[in-house]
């Protein structure tokens, strides 16, 4: 009976302290319906034990801790990464929108039932976006009143470009462009403005491209292009053996032909034709006087036939021309057209063929010593005057054998034939048994030196083309009032055919 007594009052107090705990968690569950449970976090703050509005408090409090650095190029020396601007809270009235919905519907979401959990460490973690509010027109303003924001302090970016030429390096060069400090204010407040919205810490203005830059950079090829052209051009260096003397293009006369015209070389041509003329005339030698010293010692002064230096201008500009566009190092002649013996003013040498057309003799000079002498028979001095033998220095145009002379009236074989002077030149005439004295004046030739046969396939042997012939009639003999031995070979006149072309 006492065992059962027992039972019914353990029981009695095991329904009590059931009937008690139950009241306790009820209400411990009722105080959870309105603060949060142990272990709850929001956005990584813990709000365990707190109601909705301290946590509101709490969360939209973190807002006063953000601020914005704007860095951007220092307004003065265009140096990178300096702060030009700092954005707070209250110059823009900054707070977050939303916080209260977003506390009290996790508030609403957690189960109150369930708190014994949380103090079984149990995590219940909840997070959301704060969105931000502030004032789009204070943030302008703020934006507006910074120094590297003020149009007076902003410096204009500047267009690379080619330089001058430089006497010291010889050359051009582009000029960097110069980086600007132009900010474009409009662009820089939106940027700000979404940069607030996303909440971050920091912008970089020029990162952003915030600057107004050149639009021509110094890596523009065709700024960079140019100048490696044109300084090609100025590197070419010529140096001239031109008729023994030096003459040297460089980059002295070249910067005066070398031009940059809206940044595109331009190498006068023009002016390079004028610089090889000017040249040529100054030492070409082929149609100039020549003083010439005969045999007989008497100092003539000469008319140039076809012979001397003479450029080729046509061909040397172009030649000169290419060899500045390809910027080359290089010794030369010009390019003759006609050739001399020798180079310089004197330039006939010592090897000639000397014709006395008054004394009717011919004289063969090799290396400076007398070769061979022969009397000849030149021009008919009393016919035409195309037959009178013209006078001057000349150049043998070439040599041939076993030649056809062709006249308006005239065929007649030769067996030496060395034009001279267009269709002047000397050859053999086996119709002739006499040469020298005054056959000439009378029963000359058409106007070529005709020779001995012997003589003539000499001559031939020594001449080759360019060998100087030089031709000349005395205005005053020097033999004249001597007693001299008759030149003049006893015989008959010329063959009746005619044996030379007449001139051109």
């Amino acid at each position: 009976m006492k065992h059962k007594r027992k039972v019914i009052v353990v029981c009695i107090l095991v329904g009590l302290a059931a009937v008690v705990l139950a009241v306790l968690y009820g209400k411990v569950a009722a105080y959870y319906q309105t603060h949060f449970l142990p272990n709850t976090t929001i956005n990584g703050i813990d709000c365990s034990e707190m109601e909705a509005e301290t946590v509101i408090a709490l969360l939209d409090a973190q807002i006063d801790d953000y601020v914005l650095d704007v860095t951007g190029r220092d307004y003065k020396t265009g140096e990178s990464k300096v702060l030009l601007g700092r954005i707070v809270p209250n110059d823009i009235q900054l707070m977050y929108a939303g916080t209260r919905e977003a506390v009290y519907s996790f508030l609403e979401q957690q189960e109150a039932s369930k708190w014994i959990q949380g103090y079984q460490q149990k995590v219940f973690s909840y997070s959301f976006e704060q969105e931000v509010t502030f004032d789009e027109s204070m943030l302008a303003n703020v934006v507006k009143s910074w120094e590297a924001c003020q149009e007076k302090n902003m410096l204009k970016a500047k267009e690379a470009y080619i330089s001058e030429y430089s006497e010291i390096h010889n050359n051009y060069e582009v000029v960097p462009e110069t980086i600007g400090t132009e900010v474009d204010v409009d662009q820089l407040i939106q940027l700000i403005v979404d940069t607030v919205r996303s909440q971050e810490v920091f912008l970089d203005v020029e990162a952003q491209g915030c600057y107004k830059e050149a639009s021509v950079l110094h890596d523009d090829k065709v700024l960079t292009d140019a100048v490696e052209k044109v300084n090609t051009w100025l590197t070419a260096s010529v140096s001239y053996d031109w008729n023994g003397a030096e003459v040297i293009v460089d980059s002295k006369i070249l910067r005066e032909w070398i031009s940059l015209e809206n940044n595109i070389p331009i190498l006068d041509e023009d002016a390079v034709m004028q610089f090889v003329k000017k040249q040529a005339a100054a030492y070409d030698t082929y149609g100039k006087r020549r003083n010439f010293k005969t045999a007989l010692g008497v100092e003539l002064t000469l008319l140039s036939g076809y012979y001397g230096w003479k450029t080729d201008t046509e061909a040397e500009t172009k030649e000169l021309i290419q060899l500045i566009y390809e910027g080359a190092a290089a010794q030369k002649e010009p390019i003759y057209s006609s050739r001399a013996q020798k180079k310089g003013s004197s330039d006939i040498g010592n090897s000639y063929v000397e014709a006395d057309l008054t004394h009717q003799h011919l004289y063969l000079y090799q290396n400076g010593t007398l070769v061979l002498e022969t009397d000849f028979v030149s021009g008919d001095m009393s016919s035409k005057p195309g037959n009178v033998t013209p006078e001057g220095v000349f150049g043998v145009a070439y040599k041939t054998t076993n030649a056809v002379l062709r006249g308006e009236d005239y065929i007649t074989p030769v067996n030496y034939w060395m034009p001279y002077y267009g269709n002047y030149g000397m050859h053999d005439a086996t119709w002739r048994s006499e040469f020298g004295g005054d056959i000439y004046i009378a029963n000359g030739s058409h106007g070529c030196i005709n020779l001995p046969l012997d003589k003539a396939a000499q001559i031939y042997q020594y001449v080759y083309a360019g060998f100087p012939v030089i031709c000349y009639y005395y205005q005053v003999d020097p033999l004249a009032g001597q007693d001299t031995e008759q030149q003049e070979n006893e015989g008959g006149n010329d063959d009746d055919s005619p044996e030379d072309d007449e001139e051109d």
